[in-house]
């Protein structure tokens, strides 16, 4: 690991450990430097201001956890770690996970979820008959969803099993459900064939 690696590293497990008893909106930039004895000059040369710490162990903690997602197959795997994970660290995300836009939570997932979207819809051939605008608005419509579910799950405190929910919105976006749905509607049996 490179020096500054380290440091933004040292300064980003400093942040957490601040977290353990206080709430992130009472938190300096000069008590993070302090607690991780370095100047305020050292933060600033490696974070713009504290919400920019936040978005940094966002990226560094949670994009090995779901970065990999290619197919319908592995996001769903991906997203379940993700929750799992969120799980394990529930002190530190219920504290960061009412920040609102910019290096926000939120942010981060929407701009995961809509990349991941974009690359299933191209895997899958998607740009054959879809324009690029279309496979936009596709993959923010998903990530809004994906993003709105996580998020709304772990301010509620992140009980319970995620795997039903995970489950779930894998068949949503598979098209399962829908299809399900259409041969009931049909008079059909709703289990696939």
């Amino acid at each position: 690991m490179s020096t500054a690696g380290f440091t933004k590293y040292m300064v980003a497990k400093g942040t957490k450990e601040l977290l353990q008893t206080r709430d992130f909106e009472e938190i300096s930039v000069g008590e993070i430097a302090r607690h991780c004895h370095i100047s305020r000059n050292t933060f600033y040369y490696h974070f713009k201001d504290k919400y920019d710490v936040i978005n940094w162990i966002f990226y560094s903690e949670i994009t090995p956890i779901i970065g990999e997602s290619q197919s319908m197959d592995s996001w769903a795997g991906d997203l379940l770690a993700l929750c799992r994970y969120l799980q394990d660290n529930r002190t530190l995300y219920r504290k960061v996970l009412h920040i609102q836009g910019q290096n926000s939570f939120s942010e981060c997932l929407m701009d995961f979820y809509v990349q991941l979207t974009q690359n299933l819809l191209r895997n899958a051939g998607g740009e054959q008959f879809l324009t690029p605008g279309q496979i936009r608005t596709i993959s923010r419509f998903y990530a809004f969803g994906l993003t709105g579910v996580i998020s709304n799950w772990a301010k509620n405190g992140m009980e319970g099993d995620p795997e039903p929910v995970v489950r779930m919105l894998k068949d949503l976006l598979s098209g399962e459900i829908f299809d399900k749905l259409i041969a009931l509607q049909q008079g059909g049996n709703a289990e696939p064939q």
